[in-house]
This record gives structure tokens, C-alpha cells and sequence, in this order.
């Protein structure tokens, strides 16, 4: 993996390496050759992730502000109740996006989102964001018990989303 992340900040050194690119080189090292994985990096770098490593990480924050929006909209008390309790796309939507959920779900959910990410792009992202949000706050009783910052966000991370298939 380290050869394929030097390789990368080599290649690209305006971008460099960023912590959250591990994730998404192990997987590709996982199916296939580092050279191969290498080039799909650059490839998945260029088309899909372009400006989520950039200083600031301004292209993820926005689509997290995107993803905020879509959720609020579908489901008014949630998005209420992330504003309420000062929880921020920020706080969960960069491991989110910068790993692409190889980091936060089910080895066969991520080959599958990964499947729809190659073909539509970061709106996947963006989707998958907003079911995973009204997965976890759409029970009334969860937000109740979630009384505050802290305890919205441990019980927001403690979620195994499991498969239900």
C-alpha cells in the first residue's frame, strides 16, 4: 500500500496523500495488483474525487451541505434535529466520502455502492449519505435519547448497519 500511495503523491503533488486515501487504495489492492491499483486510484482521483483533498476539503463540505439539504427535505424532524443539536455534515460525511464507506459499512454494501459510484459518480455518495442519515436518526425514541452533542454523535457512530437481505 505504500507503494501505491507514494507512487500517487509523486504523480499528483499538488494533492499529495491524505489519510483517507488508504482506505480506498487497500481496497483497490484487495481485487488487484498494486500497479493496477495505483492507476485506478488515479483514475477514481481524477473523474470522481476531484477537489475532495484539496486543502480545505471544500468539494466534500459542500456536498456534505448537499447531502444536510436532501436529508432535511425528506425528513424535516431529522435534518431539525441534526441543526438542534449542532451536528454538522463534517462530522460524518468525510470519513464518509473521502474513504468512500470502505470504512464505515459491510464489505458486500461497499462493493455494491462502489459498483453505482463507477457508474453515476458522487451523487451515490451523496445518496448513500442521506439513507444512512434517516437510517439512523428516523426513530423518534433515538432522538429522544439523544439529548445533546456528544450523545447524538456517539450513538450516530455506534450504528452497525448491518445487511437486511
Amino acid at each position: 500500500m505504500n507503494s501505491v500511495l507514494r507512487a500517487y503523491s509523486l504523480y499528483n503533488p499538488k494533492v499529495g496523500y491524505c489519510q483517507g486515501m488508504t482506505s480506498v487504495a487497500g481496497m483497490f489492492l484487495m481485487l488487484m495488483p498494486a500497479e493496477q491499483a495505483f492507476w485506478c486510484l488515479v483514475s477514481i482521483m481524477n473523474k470522481y474525487l476531484t477537489g475532495y483533498f484539496s486543502d480545505g476539503l471544500l468539494a466534500v463540505q459542500l456536498d456534505g451541505r448537499v447531502m444536510e439539504n436532501l436529508t432535511a427535505d425528506i425528513n424535516p424532524e431529522i435534518g431539525s434535529f441534526l441543526k438542534g443539536h449542532g451536528i454538522e455534515p463534517v462530522h460524518y460525511s468525510i470519513e464518509w466520502f473521502l474513504c468512500v464507506y470502505t470504512r464505515t459499512l459491510p464489505w458486500d454494501t461497499v462493493l455494491r455502492i462502489w459498483d453505482m459510484f463507477l457508474c453515476e459518480g458522487v451523487k451515490v455518495l451523496i445518496k448513500t449519505g442521506v439513507a444512512l442519515l434517516l437510517l439512523a436518526f428516523d426513530d423518534k425514541n433515538v432522538r429522544k435519547r439523544c439529548n445533546g452533542f456528544e450523545k447524538s454523535i456517539k450513538l450516530f457512530k455506534s450504528i452497525k448497519y448491518q445487511k437486511s437481505y
